[in-house]
């Protein structure tokens, strides 16, 4: 038997819900006061279900920023250092422990890569990677720049990361470093905005910043300061590291980009470019961006090393030379602590061979977003009539404008036409614009859509996302093309635009366009106009919902919601050719989202509809109060456009049906 959770669900916020199944057993608003004189009402009961969760479509990307510089054959070797025989050295060979052929970040990234490879091969996550090394500049990146891919499934390249251990360079240019990790994870973004935005709120980007030292070389653009930082005092100026080469008087290893005579690895400008990673979740309504750090800094390995060992992190002025490698880390650690702060990430911190020789970076959180698919929203939309001052009144089309307006001696428009002029752009749009210049009359303004006018070329008139809007409306708008809902607030794009209001600003934040005391979220929800102070109305004509999650023990497979929607006010629209008076259209917009995201994801939509007829005194159908609706009813926006076109994916006697003469 399932079992059923009742939660009243009236008229309220539309992102609200899923908090409250899970965290309340009630979600209450005073119900309206219902006109029962006449039985103008209408009430939709059901069942929906959301479709089981699928791991594979919550994309985890990870970049590991691996430091290739010199001084790790000395902090995990073994190791080989391009052009120079350090790493060759006798005191250097001398601090490999036995039986050592490998570094530990090398077994470390192999056994994390072979990981993600396990959960892939099982269907389990959708992990790809990147991987960033760097020293004097970054290079020999993977995927290969020739592929033209920024992350790619980790594969069998156990080869590549085994060559990492014998391509040491010199510096550790951490800006140049943070620069690649934004810029490929930026240009990510915008890449699957531009294909496939729906999956942002539900990726998942993660930065891995492994280094032995500190930023090398440092540049100081001012070489005039009387105090520059230092061990005791990191968060200061850090003088030039090498002066010859920060003033261009020598060349060699020139790190790409860098201006000479210019700050370089200043830590304002490595925060900069960690706060502005950090900046792309909100901006672009990723579902996380996180770094972490660690640092390999093996003491016990320079003690062995011996003099030539102690300035391979760096020279300190004031600071003695044997205690050079003990400021270096103190600077390291500094610098990582912060970056894992600023990155809401973990730092770690191996300091002797037995600690790194355990290094693991598996501990480190790649977890998806991937959870249930549970309601985000459920909303119906009247589509024969309009919120008027005592109750709705007649709106035969749907276009959000009132039949006592939408005619020919009003505005010069078709009562039973969306779009009059032929434009590509709604009556109830351009009436809604009239002060930007649209006119929604029977002719074909400038601002419309002409296929042949050089203005349009090649406009769009169809919707086809299903949202309510062409998209030539879309554009014009600069909501998301292929997503129902572009701000991810849990009303269409559609819905929204009818009424005036920004599809692209979220209306869940307790705005109150008319600022009658409702805000808009709950307005849409219960069909009154947001942008006019109607309290009366919302009070006691507002859509009543009453969701009730049932039970079952496993959401892994769907969760399934019954419903009832009541207080629907039907009116009578006039008959027209082929289609007999009274004729009441209603769209059910449902969307779910993954449990883990569902405030932020722009949902997954279905829609339904159902005719109802009601011309009095003796024409009311369906006779009794109800129509049901099933989980099948529901079929993607896309399919269900313009439902006078498809009425048989609708519930009830449609006017294709014939219905009832009054």
């Amino acid at each position: 038997m399932r079992r059923q959770l009742v939660v009243p669900f009236l008229a309220t916020g539309l992102l609200a819900l899923v908090g409250v199944l899970s965290c309340s057993d009630s979600l209450l608003e005073p119900r309206a006061q219902e006109q029962s004189q006449l039985d103008d009402k209408l009430t939709l009961t059901g069942r929906v279900c959301t479709r089981p969760a699928n791991p594979t479509g919550f994309p985890v990307k990870v970049v590991l920023v691996v430091d290739e510089s010199g001084s790790m054959c000395v902090s995990d070797p073994p190791g080989s250092q391009e052009g120079s025989g350090f790493c060759e050295r006798a005191e250097v060979r001398g601090i490999i422990p036995p039986g050592v052929t490998e570094p530990a970040r090398v077994r470390a990234l192999k056994n994390l890569v072979a990981g993600f490879k396990r959960i892939n091969d099982r269907r389990e996550g959708n992990i790809s990677i990147a991987i960033a090394p760097f020293e004097t500049n970054v290079k020999n990146t993977w995927p290969p720049a020739a592929t033209g891919d920024r992350f790619a499934p980790p594969g069998d390249i156990n080869g590549y990361i085994e060559g990492l251990q014998s391509q040491l360079g010199k510096g550790t240019d951490y800006q140049g470093a943070l620069s690649y990790a934004y810029s490929i994870i930026a240009s990510d973004i915008a890449a699957v905005s531009q294909a496939t935005p729906e999956l942002l709120p539900r990726t998942r980007y993660v930065v891995v910043f492994l280094t032995d030292g500190t930023p090398y070389p440092r540049c100081s653009g001012n070489d005039d300061l009387s105090v520059y930082a230092g061990p005791d005092s990191p968060d200061l100026t850090w003088r030039d590291s090498i002066s010859s080469f920060c003033n261009a008087t020598s060349t060699t290893d020139a790190i790409t980009g860098f201006e000479v005579g210019t700050d370089r690895n200043q830590n304002y400008q490595l925060f900069s470019y960690v706060r502005r990673l950090m900046e792309l979740k909100t901006q672009y309504n990723v579902g996380d961006v996180r770094m972490h750090t660690v640092l390999l800094f093996n003491e016990e390995a320079v003690r062995a090393c011996g003099p030539i060992c102690q300035d391979i992190y760096g020279t300190y002025p004031g600071v003695p030379e044997a205690q050079y490698p003990a400021a270096a880390k103190k600077i390291a650690s500094y610098l990582l602590k912060r970056f894992a702060e600023m990155g809401n990430g973990v730092y770690q911190e191996f300091s002797d061979t037995a600690e790194i020789s355990e290094l693991g970076l598996g501990a480190l959180d790649y977890s998806s977003f991937a959870s249930p698919n549970v309601m985000k929203t459920l909303v119906v939309e009247p589509l024969s009539s309009a919120p008027g001052d005592d109750g709705r009144v007649l709106d035969s089309d749907g276009d959000g404008v009132p039949d006592e307006l939408d005619n020919s001696f009003q505005l010069k428009t078709n009562p039973f036409t969306l779009d009059s002029d032929g434009d590509c752009l709604s009556d109830g749009f351009e009436y809604r614009r009239q002060d930007q210049g649209f006119r929604p009359g029977n002719d074909l303004d400038a601002r419309g859509c002409d296929p042949k006018s050089p203005l349009t070329p090649g406009c769009v008139c169809r919707d086809t996302d299903g949202d309510g809007l062409s998209q030539f409306a879309e554009d014009y708008l600069k909501t998301r093309q292929g997503i129902v809902d572009s701000d991810g607030d849990g009303a269409p794009d559609g819905l929204e635009a009818k009424y005036g209001l920004n599809p692209l600003q979220s209306s869940v934040a307790g705005l109150d366009t008319d600022g009658d005391g409702v805000p808009d979220d709950v307005e849409l929800k219960a069909g009154s106009d947001p942008t006019r102070r109607d309290r009366p109305f919302h009070d006691k004509y507002g859509i009543q919902y009453e969701v009730k999650k049932v039970e079952d023990g496993n959401d892994t497979d769907g969760v399934c919601y019954d419903f009832t929607v009541s207080n629907l006010q039907m009116v009578t629209p006039p008959d027209r050719s082929g289609v007999k008076q009274g004729y009441n259209l209603f769209k059910v917009w449902f969307a779910e989202a993954p449990e883990s995201g569902v405030a932020t994801d722009y949902g997954v939509w279905r829609t339904a509809c159902a005719w109802a007829q009601y011309a009095p005194p003796s024409v009311r159908v369906p006779l009794g109060p109800d129509l049901a609706m099933e989980d099948r009813n529901f079929i993607r926006p896309d399919q269900l456009v313009d439902p006078w076109r498809a009425q048989g994916n609708c519930v009830g006697v449609s006017p294709s049906q014939g219905g009832a003469s009054p």
